[in-house]
């Protein structure tokens, strides 16, 4: 079980994240929503330690994180950041390889089972035939799938994923988000992901957060946190909720004025 219990972070005399709670189950994703400016990012950065806390607790399995060195935080938690470009002068391969950081000896060393972590990681996001191409020389959709298989890598039960299809296709997109869901049940991760669109929200997360102005607005299940009148206080937008075909879920329109 992931927990984070009433965080709270600032930047300087602004308060970013004011006593939020959200819980992450095995093998469930959690999509964290919210307009621009709500938290999101800043969540995400305050649980994997870049910016520090002013209180509250992030534990995994009653373990507070607090406690442990980053090292020990790196085989627990795994980072997937926004669309970034990655060093060109690194292959695939090596790349992924450095998600193995936490588990190497002080010289940092590869040893065998880091390769073929690594290499298993590459294989579930599909780019082992890329190993030993140079990111410089990837697509966008294959240097996030780069990012996702270095998280992987680290073999960690707790994933991160702060707008991960940020500036990728539609293609790339439902591509790396049905990935996700799959890794969610294959490999019994808990998974945070800040996303935008509302209706990949609904297609693929298990339960949703939303945030506004760095506090928790409402979570539970899509159908209960996307609602027209939820949407509408947090976004200032008029939407509809218009019921999918059968099988999918309802599809969040806005309404003409």
């Amino acid at each position: 079980m992931f927990e984070i219990t009433s965080l709270t972070v600032s930047y300087g005399a602004t308060t970013a994240l004011r006593d939020v709670s959200i819980r992450v189950s095995s093998g469930e994703i959690l999509a964290l929503i919210g307009p621009n400016g709500a938290g999101k990012s800043t969540l995400i950065r305050a649980v994997s330690g870049v910016i520090k806390i002013d209180s509250g607790q992030v534990r995994v399995d009653g373990l507070d994180l607090a406690s442990v060195s980053n090292g020990e935080r790196a085989r627990i938690l795994g980072v997937v950041p926004q669309a970034q470009p990655l060093g060109g002068a690194f292959t695939v391969e090596q790349t992924v390889l450095l998600g193995r950081t936490a588990h190497m000896n002080w010289l940092g060393q590869a040893r065998p089972e880091d390769r073929q972590a690594a290499h298993w990681a590459m294989s579930k996001t599909g780019i082992e035939h890329l190993a030993g191409r140079r990111n410089a020389e990837l697509s966008g959709g294959e240097q996030q799938r780069v990012l996702l298989a270095r998280a992987l890598a680290q073999q960690t039960p707790i994933l991160l994923l702060d707008e991960p299809t940020n500036h990728l296709d539609l293609q790339h997109q439902i591509n790396f988000l049905t990935l996700v869901r799959e890794l969610a049940g294959q490999e019994n991760l808990a998974i945070l992901m800040a996303l935008h669109d509302l209706n990949q929200v609904s297609m693929y997360a298990d339960r949703v957060a939303l945030l506004v102005a760095g506090e928790l607005m409402a979570s539970g299940a899509p159908v209960e946190v996307l609602t027209e009148e939820n949407l509408h206080t947090a976004y200032h937008t008029r939407v509809q909720i218009v019921s999918g075909l059968e099988g999918y879920p309802p599809v969040i329109l806005p309404r003409r004025v």
